[in-house]
């Protein structure tokens, strides 16, 4: 025998399950399933419409400006990723979307939109309006047209697409078109009105400076009449005599080497003459302004002068090229393509909508048997008499099938020699003997038969046992000890008079008690006439001289009892027997039952043999069983000739 792996995980405890639950699995199973066709079915077909856009970080680049913005895909990554993320919550922000409604072609849109009541706080929520104000139409129309939009980036892309679901596919186009062009002209109008404002502002701006630097000349001019500072202004700005000195200097050798070629009457001969002779006079009128540090002073409002020219120039080159940038109404958004008639719906998706109800009736199948079978405390299968009732596993009979009468069922190793019950008891039969012990003749045995609670195939049980244990040779005694219930009697069409009752209250002998049966080597005792004290007359020396008796004209005696959890006979019963053998049904006796059996049965002393498990499922008791039931079915399928011949055997 190969050991298996401690790192292989069993699977057959799941698949058992499958088994034990395959009705529950497959009916949750087909109500999901069907239940999501017909939901599809009536649906109402939803169409989509989608719009690509383009959104660059700014506008084409038509001119220059003195403030660069940063290049695109040059910027910080977080940047980059918060402005296309803004630019997704602008397209479904409500001001665009009124703004869509209030179009001519959308103003009876959302009108036939009547909310439920528990959607009244989710589509406040959503438009972001106060609890307690009231949805006028235009927020429920808002709130529809909302619910009908998504938008989705194209990834690696500047794309956008915007998509719109309506059940009418033209609607939905309309949709899809009217808020890409009616947020391009939003993003339009946001960069006209902030060049607008720009422009209003640098217009100040300019105004302003123009009236510093006309202010700054003047101061300068007054410091020059004042201080008699008749200086050139086109001796290149120069402000100190040594810079004077060096433009004298240059002017002077520019005269000497044109005089080479002019004479003194030539036009250039007579300005560089008269350059050279400026110079010369503001070097002597720096020399005068300089004492007092005056020339200091001078040199503070010349630089003003320049730094307030320069400003107005920068300003007023800003203000020509925002007023340029507006008039060409540059925009960074543009539509790529427009919205098509989709020719199919995208909802309902029958087909996504089957396979996902597949998964989940799958899921919601085996979850609910998962949980129905962790409630259920029954014996189910081998594997629960064996851990949960730690009792010996004598065998398991398979519920019987295609039988309609009642005493075929209860003689079925009679009636059906090779079925797969027979062959099931026979395998009982032979676990019994090697319990027992030696070779079955050398002595007698006296076996007690019980349950739990009432209908668990006791009887039935016994009557096979006692029938299979005849077939093998043995003198079998089967007695009808159940006095309320008794159905021995029934089971092999005797009448009930003079039975096992009569004996104890020695209104019969032994010899009276015994009836014959149709089985070779099997005898029945009767219940006999009822009596109003069954425990008391059990538990008499009289009872025990019946199983003595017994013991010396028979191999084996087999006793049937009522249900130990509805009466204290079979209890009784146990300290008279050599063993007992308690039955359980599958799926029906309840774990906290069958220990009590067990428990009460070990408190009698009795020698419990083990457990059969009744009433199995073919399914229920695991691959083992269930392949075993179908070979039992292979070899033997064809007892009907027997069992004809049988019944009517018992009708004559």
């Amino acid at each position: 025998m190969v050991d298996r792996p401690e790192n292989v995980i069993d699977s057959s405890p799941y698949f058992e399950l499958v088994w034990r639950r395959l009705w529950l699995i497959l009916a949750v199973f087909v109500l999901v399933v069907v239940g999501a066709l017909l939901v599809s079915l009536k649906m109402t077909p939803i169409y989509e419409a989608a719009t690509t856009l383009r959104i660059e970080q700014r506008s084409p680049k038509i001119m220059t400006s003195i403030n660069e913005v940063t290049p695109m895909g040059m910027g910080d990554y977080a940047s980059y990723r918060d402005y296309y993320e803004t630019q997704y919550k602008l397209i479904m922000s409500k001001s665009l979307i009124v703004r869509v409604l209030q179009l001519p072609v959308l103003k009876n849109y959302g009108t036939q939109f009547h909310e439920q009541p528990a959607w009244k706080k989710a589509l406040k929520e959503l438009l972001g309006i106060n609890r307690r104000n009231s949805l006028t139409p235009q927020d429920r129309a808002a709130a529809k047209l909302m619910k009908a939009l998504r938008v989705k980036p194209v990834i690696n892309s500047q794309l956008v697409k915007i998509y719109a679901q309506d059940p009418d596919p033209e609607t939905a186009v309309l949709l899809a078109n009217s808020m890409a062009e009616e947020y391009v002209k939003q993003n339009l109008e946001r960069s006209v009105n902030a060049a607008d404002a720009a422009s209003r502002w640098l217009t100040n701006a300019v105004e302003e400076q123009r009236a510093k630097l006309q202010k700054a000349q003047k101061a300068l001019e007054t410091y020059e009449r004042d201080h008699n500072m008749n200086l050139l202004t086109q001796t290149s700005g120069a402000s100190s005599v040594e810079e004077i000195k060096s433009e004298l200097t240059k002017r002077q050798a520019e005269y000497d080497s044109l005089s080479e070629r002019y004479t003194d009457e030539h036009p250039k001969m007579i300005e560089l003459k008269s350059q050279i002779n400026s110079l010369r006079n503001k070097i002597e009128g720096l020399k005068e302004v300089d004492t007092g540090n005056k020339s200091m002073e001078y040199r503070v409002l010349e630089e003003e002068v320049q730094a307030n020219r320069r400003m107005h120039e920068a300003l007023l080159a800003r203000y020509k090229e925002i007023d340029l940038s507006g008039s060409l109404n540059m925009n960074n958004i543009t539509v790529v393509d427009r919205a098509e008639l989709p020719n199919k719906p995208v909802k309902p998706n029958v087909r996504k909508n089957m396979i996902l109800a597949i998964l989940a009736g799958l899921f919601l199948g085996y979850g609910l048997a998962y949980i129905v079978d962790f409630l259920d405390r029954t014996v189910r299968s081998t594997e629960d008499v064996k851990k949960l009732l730690k009792a010996h596993f004598l065998g398991a009979i398979h519920s019987i099938t295609g039988l309609t009468d009642e005493i075929g069922r209860d003689r079925i190793t009679y009636m059906e020699f090779f079925s797969p019950a027979s062959e099931s008891y026979r395998a009982i039969r032979t676990d019994i003997l090697n319990i027992l012990g030696g070779d079955g003749m050398s002595g007698s045995r006296a076996i007690l038969v019980t349950s739990a609670e009432p209908r668990a195939g006791k009887t039935m049980t016994i009557t096979n046992l006692a029938i299979v244990f005849a077939q093998q040779g043995y003198r079998v005694l089967l007695v009808d000890c159940d006095l309320r219930k008794p159905q021995i009697h029934r089971i092999f069409q005797k009448d009930q008079s003079k039975g096992i009752g009569d004996y104890l209250m020695e209104q019969a002998t032994f010899q009276e008690i015994l009836r014959d049966t149709d089985i070779e080597n099997l005898k029945i005792v009767t219940s006999g006439t009822g009596i109003q004290n069954p425990a008391e007359m059990i538990g008499t020396l009289r009872m025990e001289q019946f199983i003595r008796d017994a013991k010396e004209k028979f191999h084996y005696i087999f006793v049937d009892s009522p249900p130990v959890m509805s009466v204290t006979d079979s209890v009784v019963l146990a300290d008279k027997v050599d063993a007992a053998v308690q039955v359980v049904r599958s799926g029906k006796s309840s774990i906290h039952a069958a220990l009590r059996v067990k428990e009460l049965l070990g408190r009698a002393k009795a020698k419990i043999l083990g457990v059969i498990l009744n009433d199995l499922n073919a399914h229920r008791g695991g691959y083992g069983y269930y392949y075993n039931y179908k070979y039992y079915h292979y070899y033997g399928s064809n007892n009907k000739s027997r069992r004809s011949s049988i019944l009517q055997k018992i009708k004559k």
